[in-house]
């Protein structure tokens, strides 16, 4: 029930992040524009729009952290979700660093102007800007590293089920010897002992066969 919990938190998370995501796709336009500087137009005041923005990105940032585990547990090896992630990840980085850009560019014309009025008014929407765009750099980040992560998943056990199947073939009376002094795991400290020898710079083969003469 709390994996279930986390998981649909996860998932909610993800959805607010995306739609942030969208914000910083430009139009195609001549002179390409961010969504988000459409979407504000419909907001009587930039300080409610930004606001907006950073509360719900915020929020799915927070929520994502909370179910991102059971959320990579469930898609791991998925190509789709991977790539998915990856993208609105790309997105969300190159599309941050790019909208941050134009805002430092515009707070730097600000004070070359000496229009300082205007910038003791626009200070609020500048600093609900920059941590819009430093929140969507880092999401966008962290869904880059998930994303490579649930891509490379399946191929792990695989390597670890073909390793372990190499490692389990013994001589009889060894096994018999170990399962007789340690019933409770016998192939475990077989596999320790074994480990240890190694260690010296040994083969495994050199290591079974002195554990063989060891009475």
């Amino acid at each position: 029930m709390v994996l279930n919990f986390k998981l649909i938190v996860g998932i909610i998370g993800i959805a607010l992040i995306a739609c942030n995501a969208l914000f910083f796709i430009p139009l195609p336009l001549p002179i390409p524009i961010p969504i988000s500087l459409v979407v504000i137009t419909s907001f009587q005041d930039a300080v409610i729009a930004y606001s907006t923005f950073l509360l719900t990105i915020t929020i799915g940032f927070m929520l994502y952290v909370v179910g991102r585990r059971e959320f990579s547990k469930l898609v791991k090896g998925s190509r789709i979700a991977s790539g998915l992630l990856m993208f609105f990840g790309l997105i969300l980085t190159v599309g941050a660093l790019t909208f941050l850009g134009i805002a430092a560019s515009s707070l730097g014309y600000d004070i070359r102007e000496s229009q300082l009025r205007r910038i003791s008014v626009d200070l609020s929407t500048y600093s609900l800007i920059f941590l819009w765009c430093g929140f969507g750099f880092v999401s966008g980040a962290l869904w880059l590293v998930d994303g490579a992560k649930m891509r490379e998943v399946k191929v792990l056990p695989w390597k670890k089920e073909i390793d372990l199947k190499s490692q389990t073939r013994y001589p009889e009376d060894l096994l018999a010897r170990y399962t007789k002094r340690y019933p409770h795991n016998p192939t475990g400290v077989l596999e320790w002992h074994i480990h240890k020898k190694m260690k010296e710079g040994k083969t495994r083969e050199q290591a079974i066969k002195e554990l063989e003469d060891i009475q």
